[in-house]
């Protein structure tokens, strides 16, 4: 597929928004309007996908979210038109998400090496309603899974996306999505009726 890449322009009142694919194709060409549109676009869904794959701290989040659309900025990574933009901001979501959680398990070795007693914390929060108490618990079981078992879970049970389109994302197959996000449900369920005795 060859398209022209041109750099966006100051819209007039009488042009039709530009599509995602455009916008994204514009990226590639280094247009640094491109990339603030695509982020204005799509900033909220990454900073969703982001948030489930690294876990609930903000700044972590925040992390990712910045660390995909600078990749997106370099031009390390063009758009194709092969998958969705979402699809494909996902994919470069994913690898900055991974990359994001083994810094900070190799950051938390090296504290917990450093330190001379570990912290104990608090015993958790009392009283917690049995509802909260279990989304609690699938919280913590989601983080504890493996990074393929994650993602895929991640993408097609709370995302929504299609096993082919997780696929794409991950660049494994239909049936090895299927797999691991059925691998991932099967986890958080024993982990769930575990944490529940």
């Amino acid at each position: 597929m060859s398209a022209e890449v041109v750099r966006l322009r100051a819209a007039s009142k009488d042009d039709p928004p530009l599509s995602d694919e455009a916008v994204a194709r514009a990226c590639g060409a280094g247009d640094p309007a491109a990339v603030a549109a695509l982020f204005d676009r799509f900033r909220r869904p990454v900073a969703r996908y982001a948030h489930r794959l690294v876990g609930g701290r903000a700044q972590d989040v925040e992390d990712v979210v910045q660390s995909t659309f600078l990749e997106v900025a370099r031009a390390s990574t063009v758009y194709d038109g092969r998958s969705s933009v979402i699809a494909w901001l996902f994919g470069i979501t994913t690898n900055v998400g991974r990359h994001h959680r083994r810094a900070n398990a190799r950051r938390l070795r090296l504290l917990a090496g450093v330190a001379h007693e570990p912290d104990r914390g608090t015993t958790g929060i009392e009283a917690l309603a049995d509802a909260r108490e279990k989304l609690a618990l699938a919280r913590r079981a989601m983080e504890a899974l493996a990074d393929e078992l994650r993602e895929a879970f991640v993408l097609c049970d709370l995302e929504g996306m299609s096993a082919r389109e997780a696929a794409t994302v991950l660049g494994i197959s239909e049936a090895a999505v299927w797999k691991r996000a059925s691998r991932a449900r099967e986890s958080i369920r024993a982990f769930v009726r575990g944490g529940e005795r």
